[in-house]
């Protein structure tokens, strides 16, 4: 018996540190991309992001002896998850932060429950239903995203404003991705979630290496100093591939609501980031409008009694 409650006890101890990974991984890589978009174009910072991630994945998956092949009428799963799960949020995540701040980007990503919930109700029909407390919740959310960019100032230019639109379809492609992935993924055997994840990558690193050699110039070596080079690491290994990693084991130990509740910390760090390595106060504004995404949150994700 007690050799039973001390294993019960470490994992628990290990579900906590799995989960306090996590969310770090979902919290610094506003930081992280901030950092990128200061020197490299988007593109190419994206580009690099992903296929940072790529090769950890191709390391990992031959350590592993994983079954990587894929049929060709089965490509278009892990190509559409990976536009709506990496390409396309990446891509919009880097452009957006040229133009706001880390702590803006982690409050809008905190809205990513809110796309979700709606992408369910009309994609997975019966599973999340509206309710009055529901739609209460999606309305207060989208007023804290209103209030956190203080939208109607005077004060806020154009670039602003295409950053933080930017930021939505991020948060947008992320709801709607999480809802398509259970559809196409995760309810199908057709394909190996390994596979699944490599192709993911190897589609978003082709397309985003396409754009960024034709739209970009190509960087110069001598920009990749020692922090662009961590923050490529961060938000390519750490931030996406690591994050991925402990989301399927959280999935497993805890299930998906509550490992979904995880969401409610992303923009705490993201915020604590910035204070602490760009010395930036975050606004009252912000703060509000974090607090009406958590009251959001709690009602949406609230069980609906039947």
């Amino acid at each position: 018996m007690r050799v039973k409650y001390q294993i019960a006890i470490i994992n628990v101890m290990i579900n906590y540190l799995f989960a306090f990974c996590l969310i770090l991984c979902w919290g610094v890589p506003f930081l992280a991309s901030k950092n990128i978009v200061a020197v490299l174009p988007p593109y190419w910072g994206t580009f690099l992001i992903v296929l940072t991630g790529l090769l950890f994945f191709i390391i990992l998956f031959t350590l592993q002896h994983a079954k990587l092949s894929c049929p060709l009428k089965e490509l278009w799963r892990p190509w559409v998850i990976g536009f709506l799960l990496i390409l396309l949020p990446f891509t919009a995540r880097s452009w957006g932060l040229q133009y706001t701040d880390p702590t803006i980007g982690g409050i809008v990503n905190g809205s990513v429950p809110i796309w979700s919930f709606l992408a369910g109700a009309v994609l997975l029909k019966g599973q999340d239903r509206f309710t009055w407390r529901r739609a209460l919740g999606v309305t207060i959310g989208l007023l804290g995203l209103l209030v956190s960019r203080d939208i109607g100032s005077l004060s806020v230019t154009t670039l602003s404003l295409l950053g933080y639109a930017a930021l939505l379809i991020m948060a947008l492609s992320y709801g709607v991705g999480n809802v398509i992935t259970k559809k196409i993924m995760v309810d199908s055997t057709a394909v190996s979630w390994q596979a699944n994840t490599l192709h993911q990558y190897l589609f978003s690193a082709a397309v985003l290496g396409i754009i960024a050699l034709s739209v970009e110039p190509t960087p110069h070596l001598q920009v990749f100093d020692t922090k662009l080079v961590l923050s490529i690491l961060i938000a390519g290994v750490f931030s996406s591939a690591v994050a991925f990693l402990l989301m399927l084991a959280l999935l497993k130990r805890w299930g998906a609501t509550r490992m979904a509740s995880l969401t409610y910390f992303t923009p705490v760090i993201a915020m604590l980031t910035d204070i602490i390595f760009r010395a930036r106060t975050p606004l009252m504004r912000e703060l509000i409008g974090l607090f009406f995404i958590f009251i959001s949150l709690w009602l949406i994700q609230k069980q609906v009694k039947n």
